[in-house]
This record gives C-alpha cells, structure tokens and sequence, in this order.
C-alpha cells in the first residue's frame, strides 16, 4: 500500500492556500494596486513578521557560505514576486505564467542536481513530468496575440529568481535547519522589499495611500486594507507549509506540485462560472473545460507517481 509522505501532503495544502491567497491578490491587482512593485514590496514587507520563529531555537548561520545562501534565498523571492507581475504587466497571463510556472520546476531540478546530487527515480521523473504538463495546460488559456521578447525574458527571469531562491533556501535548511534558515531569510525579503520601495517610489506612495486615512474612498482603502491581510494570512500559511515541504523533501518536485494550486483555481472557477475570465483568462467553454478536467486528472497521476 503506498504511504503519502508527510512532505508532500504538507506541499499540497500550502499550494492549495496559495491558490486561495491568489484569488484575492488578483482582485487586489486589478482594483487596488497599479505596479508590480506596489504588491511585491508588501508582501516582502509584511513577510518579515514571520521573524518570531526566530525566537523558537534559531542561531546565527555558522558560515559565511550559510549567510549567502539564506540571504540569496530571502532577495530571490522578492525579485521572483516583482518580475512576475512585471511580466504580467507585458504580456498576456495565458502565455506568461505556463512558462513561468512550468520553468521553475525544472530551473529548481537543475540547481538541486547540480549542487546537491538530487536524484528522481524513474517513476518521480515521470510524475514530475506529467505536473508539468498539468501546469501548462491548467495555466494556459486563450491568447490573441504573441508574446513579446520582453514579456519572454521578464518570464523567464522571474522563474530563475523564484527558482534560485528556492535552491537556496534548501541549501540553508540542509546545512542551518529550517527555523534558522526561514527567519532570517524573510529580514533580507523585507531589506530587498524597502530597496524596491526606494526604487520605483510611485510604489511607495501606492503603498502609503492604501493605507493612509482620506475622506474619499476611504471604504474602499480598507477593504483593500482588509484584502491584503486575509490574502497575506492565507499566503503566509501556503509560503510556510510549502517551505517546510521543501525542507522535508525535494525542493524540485515541492516547486512541480504547484499544479495543485492551478488544478485549485480551475476548480473555483467551475463553482464560480460568471467570474471565470478573470481567473483562467478564457472563458470556460466546452473545449475549455474538457481541456483543463483532463489535466486535473494528470495532476491526480502525476501526483500518485512522485509519492509512489
């Protein structure tokens, strides 16, 4: 009888609690926030409250490598989260976050393999693929032009960045554990965060009004206000169990799981039908459904492979 490990039952309810947090963040990018930093800077911001772990038996990393490492992991995060957005803003969802979503898996294989001597059996190396697959066509949707060089690139950076920290941070649980390695990397998260902040500073003052009292809109500012806090609870809640995944188990296959989160979002997307477009970018027609149902099977397939 086959056992479901720990790691990737704790990966998969972080990625479905990632998919929650998605939902508003949409909602938030399309009424509240204009910028891509606007959103990445709070989240790597609010993400330094995850520093109490630190209180919890953590100690200062024994080497500099060990420094490097988590801060390379906190930084990388951020500049994943801004890029993406960045690339959002480029070009269409449905042709930028099938290449995003599908290249950090197999960025993060790369790295594990490279420097950790990470290897996947045959039957995970199958699985592996077929959640990539399942990414692609869960995240894909209708597109009525191409996507331009600098979509592509802005894409493609992100992915490395996401999957750079990724590898990183797993260099520092294996070597400084997972409190250690988690907290201090969320002060370099809020460092690079302030650094965005200064750079793009039509962000900043995004940020402030948000939370500024004004006679005008005020309703509508802390409901926004309201949003950023559920949806960075529930996110902090999916970054956490997918972070102590990747400290239990293959950071490669925790990034590939990511296709729960889409199989999620397509799944809220059938229950709420009118809103569809806004999640998928496509309507859900017939094909459409057909289409994305078959890759939620693969999801279940390819989920059973890389835990059998």
């Amino acid at each position: 009888m086959m056992t479901f490990p720990l790691w990737a039952f704790i990966a998969v309810g972080g990625h479905v609690a990632n998919g929650a947090a998605f939902v508003i963040d949409k909602s938030l990018l399309t009424s509240s926030f204009k910028r891509a930093a606007t959103y990445a800077a709070t989240v790597g911001i609010l993400s330094s409250l995850a520093i109490v772990v630190l209180f919890f038996g953590a100690h200062l990393p024994t080497s500099v490598t060990s420094w490097i490492w988590i801060a390379t992991g906190g930084a990388a995060f951020v500049l994943g989260l801004w890029t993406f957005f960045g690339a959002l803003a480029a070009g269409e969802a449905s042709r930028v976050v099938p290449i995003i979503g599908s290249l950090i898996p197999i960025l993060t294989f790369c790295g594990t393999a490279t420097l950790l001597g990470e290897r996947l059996t045959q039957t995970q190396a199958l699985g592996f693929g077929l959640l990539i697959v399942a990414t692609i066509i869960l995240a894909g949707g209708s597109a009525s032009s191409r996507l331009s060089l600098r979509a592509l690139w802005i894409a493609i950076l992100s992915a490395t960045f996401y999957a750079l920290s990724s590898l990183a941070i797993k260099i520092g649980y294996d070597t400084e554990g997972f409190v250690t390695t988690f907290g201090i990397s969320r002060i370099f998260s809020a460092l690079t965060a302030i650094a965005i902040l200064c750079i793009d500073t039509k962000a900043w003052i995004e940020v402030r009004s948000m939370f500024a009292k004004k006679k005008t809109g005020k309703k509508t500012k802390r409901t926004a206000a309201v949003l950023v806090l559920v949806g960075q609870t529930l996110g902090a809640i999916g970054f956490i169990l997918v972070q102590y995944a990747i400290n239990l188990g293959s950071a490669a296959i925790v990034n590939a799981l990511q296709a729960v989160q889409y199989a999620f979002l397509v799944l809220i997307a059938f229950i709420f039908a009118k809103r569809a477009p806004r999640l998928l970018g496509e309507d859900l027609t017939p094909s459409t459904v057909f289409r994305k149902s078959i890759a939620i099977i693969i999801v279940g397939i390819g989920l059973w492979f890389v835990v059998s």
